[in-house]
C-alpha cells in the first residue's frame, strides 16, 4: 500500500515570527513507519521541499528528533547532514524512554528547561512538554534559546504553522481528489 504524505515548510523571520514563505509538496511514501526510522521515511520528502524554496533560511527545526534518539541520529540530524545547514530536533516524546528523569516528569509542562542526561553526556532538553536535541551543526544552548524564542503556545511556531499547513493541504487534496 503506497501512503500520501504532505510535507510542508514555513520560514520565518525570527524577530516578530513573521512568515516570510510557505512550502508544501504532496508525496509517496514507499516507506513504511517504523518508529526510530523516520528519517528513512521522511528525510526525502523534507528535503525536496526545502530545495523548492526562495528564502535561504538560518536555522531549520525539525519535529523529530536529533542527537537524542537511540541511534544518536534522528529525522532533524538526518536532514541537517544531508543538506549540510544547522538544525533542530523538536519531537513530543521520547522513542527511548531510558531518557525519561524525574526533571521532565514533575515539570511537564514548565517554561524552564530541563537538560535530559544519561552517563553525565546531555543529550538534549525538555520544555513545554518537547524534547528538544541538537540535529546538526547548532550547540544545544542556541537551539534552546531559539526554541525558547519561537514557543508562544505550546509547539515553537516553525514546527506549529508548518503541521497546520501540511493538514489544510492534505484535506485540500481529499477533497478535490475524493468528494
Amino acid at each position: 500500500m503506497i501512503n500520501k504524505a504532505v510535507a510542508a515548510v514555513v520560514v520565518l523571520q525570527l524577530e516578530g515570527l513573521e512568515i516570510l514563505e510557505k512550502g508544501t509538496l504532496l508525496v509517496e511514501l514507499f516507506f513504511p513507519y517504523i518508529p526510530g526510522f523516520l528519517g528513512m521515511r521522511e528525510a526525502d520528502p523534507v528535503i525536496s521541499v526545502l530545495n523548492t524554496l526562495k528564502h535561504d533560511f538560518d536555522v531549520l527545526m525539525v519535529n523529530g528528533h536529533g542527537v537524542m534518539h537511540p541511534r544518536g541520529f534522528g529525522l532533524a540530524s538526518h536532514v541537517g547532514v544531508l543538506m549540510d545547514v544547522p538544525s533542530i530536533g523538536v519531537a513530543k516524546r521520547l522513542i527511548d524512554e531510558r531518557y525519561i528523569n524525574v526533571a521532565t516528569q514533575k515539570h511537564h509542562a514548565s517554561d524552564e528547561f530541563q537538560l535530559i542526561k544519561e552517563n553525565n553526556h546531555v543529550l538534549g532538553a525538555f520544555f513545554k512538554g518537547k524534547y528538544v536535541s541538537v540535529g546538526h551543526k547548532i550547540s544545544l544552548k542556541s537551539a534552546v534559546n531559539i526554541v525558547k524564542m519561537t514557543s508562544v503556545f505550546k509547539t515553537p511556531e516553525p514546527i506549529r504553522q508548518a503541521h497546520a499547513l501540511a493538514t489544510e493541504t492534505f484535506k485540500q487534496e481529499l477533497k478535490d481528489n475524493y468528494s
